[in-house]
C-alpha cells in the first residue's frame, strides 16, 4: 500500500492532536481526584459528616467534579 506524503501528515497531526487531547483529559482527571481529596479533607473537618447512602452517590459526586473541571478548562 502506497501512501502520499500529505496522508502521512494527516495522520501524523492525527496522532499529534489525540495525544494532546489524551494529556488534557489526563491533567482534568488528576485535577479532579485532587479536589475529591481536597473536599474529603473538609468533610473530615466537619463536626457533622455526610456519608453517602450508596455508590450510586459517590459516582455522582465524582460526575460532578469531573464536569467542573472540565468545564474550567474549556473556558480557557
Amino acid at each position: 500500500m502506497e501512501y502520499k506524503i500529505k496522508d502521512l501528515i494527516e495522520i501524523k497531526e492525527s496522532i499529534k492532536k489525540l495525544s494532546d487531547l489524551s494529556e488534557n483529559e489526563k491533567k482534568s482527571l488528576v485535577e479532579s481526584i485532587e479536589m475529591l481529596w481536597l473536599n474529603s479533607g473538609v468533610q473530615k473537618k466537619k463536626t457533622d459528616v455526610k456519608i453517602p447512602n450508596n455508590s450510586q452517590e459517590n459516582i455522582s459526586r465524582i460526575r460532578q467534579l469531573l464536569a467542573a473541571a472540565w468545564s474550567e478548562d474549556f473556558k480557557d
